[in-house]
């Protein structure tokens, strides 16, 4: 039995058995977040409890790692055995992590619908409040209409985003002789796409198609953040080089710091926030109160998550 469990350490100390499960649960936990402009890491702290960490690092357990956007929380958590995440739901079917059971609840299109997962927040979108080019303006207006027709709900869909479909719902034919713009040659016009990156994949999507619908308007889709949506289309970057044309944020926007018309403003569709660890963890479920442990430092061993 002593030879038996001292191959076993060995193992561990050299990393031979993770993959099973048999060390993970004694390593440290390495936690990773969002930056402070990140409207995931605001949903994701306002959904477990811990709403003074949204812009505060030094509430975070000692250690973690801060990222600029979900590939590269994708990319840190996929390359380390212990670490801890949160991504958009959107994102986790191509990101090879594993998604946790959330209070017992499975994260899934189903179950956000039905209101029984419950760590969700809306994908809104934010248009500029006058434009130096009125193609570029009337294109915006017709791509806000797209998405919520039956293609582009399709698309939403596909790419992780959710939306709840109505007997109502019109396809693009239906509508597009109310938009003068998509009968035009557009090929000259640029439209500038920024905000959050959990959306990138649901915006890069939408624009490819719709492009083809509307003139093959040419886009530049440069995600950055949501803290730079409501800045580079209506606020302190509106007219610099970063300017945008349309942006999204995967939070809602800020009466008092991002004072906008409601017509400028709107929600795109629902997204789910999911608690990722590598593969080889062999945690497959979470809670509320384990996860603010985690990220507050309370728990520092994954022996310590039962």
């Amino acid at each position: 039995m002593k030879k038996i469990k001292n191959i076993l350490m060995l193992g561990c100390s050299l990393g031979l058995f993770l993959t099973m499960g048999s060390c993970n649960k004694e390593a440290l936990i390495k936690v990773y977040t969002r930056d402070t402009t990140s409207g995931t890491r605001e949903g994701f702290f306002e959904g477990i409890g811990f709403n003074d960490a949204k812009k505060d690092n030094s509430l975070l357990a000692k250690g973690y790692v801060e990222v600029s956007g979900n590939d590269t929380m994708i990319s840190g958590v996929k390359q380390d055995e212990n670490g801890i995440g949160y991504i958009s739901l959107s994102s986790l079917k191509e990101s090879s992590l594993k998604g946790l059971t959330y209070e017992g609840v499975v994260p899934s299109e189903e179950n956000v619908l039905n209101g029984t997962y419950q760590l969700t927040r809306n994908f809104n979108y934010c248009i500029r409040e006058s434009y130096s080019d009125v193609a570029k303006k009337e294109i915006v207006e017709a791509f806000i209409s797209y998405m919520g027709t039956i293609e582009g709900k399709s698309t939403i869909q596909e790419h992780g985003g959710i939306v709840e479909n109505s007997n109502s719902d019109k396809s693009w034919e239906e509508i597009k002789d109310n938009y003068d713009i998509a009968s035009k040659d557009n090929s000259k016009v640029t439209i500038v796409v920024g905000g959050s990156t959990s959306v990138k994949s649901i915006v890069s999507n939408l624009l490819n198609e719709f492009s083809a619908k509307c003139g093959n308007f040419v886009y530049e889709h440069n995600p950055t953040g949501s803290g730079d949506a409501y800045k580079r289309t209506n606020g302190s970057e509106k007219d610099g080089v970063n300017a945008c044309d349309l942006a999204f944020a995967s939070r809602e926007f800020k009466n008092d710091s991002e004072p906008m018309d409601e017509s400028l403003k709107g929600k795109m569709c629902i997204d789910a926030i999911v608690a990722v660890v590598n593969k080889s963890n062999s945690i497959n479920s979470i809670t509320k109160d384990q996860l603010k442990k985690i990220y507050d430092g309370t728990y520092t061993k994954w022996s310590e998550v039962k």
